[in-house]
């Protein structure tokens, strides 16, 4: 199903709903509770942990990985602290957590001197999710948590990594054989300008991927909306994943905001709706839908790091 829709309500970016929807004191956001899951010689990975306000034995459970391009850990940020919040509000089991920042330091010299630390970065991303999933796994009923229903949420560089998740666990690669247990499947993914790394193409190959959102700007400079492919290595963006879940025959929605860059990695609050629609109506039911969205708004003002390519981010 395709639909061309056009929408007039201007474009704010999460900063301006921030200060719109949250009081100005934070303290409101902060954790329930901060749990040690990783140390690596002198960093310790935390995650952080938001409850429900209910009596119910078991939570569907989220696990929200933050952008910041490999390079800045903004786990405990107002906007993170304040989504998991608002996300722990509608009855998610919430879990935020920090993980190794592979690109730092780099520079961007062309693309090509990008391949490798880049794969690198995923995979020390990739590596530390899948470690607070088995953590997740492992403590289900302290944290309340279904096991069945663990949703992978990611913006930017947390939602390459989401994705990368899925991905490694469908072709049964070292890493998920290490960390997920046989038999397991995460039971939805959410990316907000996300993309997959591959040297062997964009193929699941021994099992299901999960029902899966994405969101992605056309003119996206920083991760790909499409797909670049160097030396048959592969940067795989939202419309070459949907395009791959159409012909599979596999759940998933895609909405295409025309013209916008990368800042619909931070549309989560904008398309927050969208979000728990997706999760309720793709991911608790067993609804199967294939849908494809195209937004255009002809009166949007482009914010400054709309327009963030890999030469601006990584000097």
């Amino acid at each position: 199903m395709k639909r061309f829709l056009t929408f007039f309500a201007a474009f704010s970016i999460s900063l301006a709903l921030y200060a719109q929807e949250a009081p100005l004191d934070s303290a409101a956001f902060q954790p329930d509770e901060s749990i040690a899951f990783a140390q690596y010689d002198t960093l310790s990975l935390e995650m952080d942990l938001y409850f429900p306000n209910d009596d119910a034995e078991k939570h569907p459970c989220i696990i929200f990985s933050y952008g910041g391009g490999f390079v800045e850990d903004n786990q405990r940020v107002f906007d993170t602290r304040y989504l998991c919040r608002k996300l722990a509000g509608d009855g998610f089991v919430v879990i935020a957590s920090n993980y190794r920042l592979g690109l730092k330091g780099v520079q961007f010299k062309g693309v090509g001197s990008m391949v490798k630390p880049l794969e690198n970065a995923i995979r020390l991303a990739t590596e530390d999710v899948m470690k607070v999933t088995r953590y997740v796994l492992d403590y289900a009923s302290e944290l309340t948590v279904d096991p069945a229903r663990i949703i992978l949420v990611g913006s930017s560089a947390g939602a390459m990594t989401s994705l990368q998740c899925d991905f490694e666990r469908c072709n049964r690669s070292e890493l998920a054989l290490q960390y997920l247990p046989e038999g397991f499947s995460y039971a939805g993914i959410v990316s907000f300008a996300g993309a997959i790394f591959s040297r062997k193409g964009l193929k699941y190959r021994n099992g299901i991927p999960a029902p899966t959102f994405l969101l992605h700007g056309t003119a996206d400079k920083l991760v790909t909306y499409k797909q670049i492919k160097f030396f048959g290595i592969g940067l795989y963006g939202s419309d070459a994943i949907a395009r791959t879940f159409r012909d599979q025959r596999i759940s998933h929605k895609i909405m295409r905001f025309t013209d916008e860059g990368h800042t619909v990695a931070a549309r989560y609050f904008s398309n927050y709706d969208d979000l728990l629609w997706f999760i309720r109506n793709m991911v608790l039911t067993p609804n199967h839908y294939e849908i494809d969205e195209t937004f255009f708004d002809p009166f949007r003002k482009r914010p400054s790091w709309d327009d963030f390519d890999p030469g601006a981010l990584y000097k």
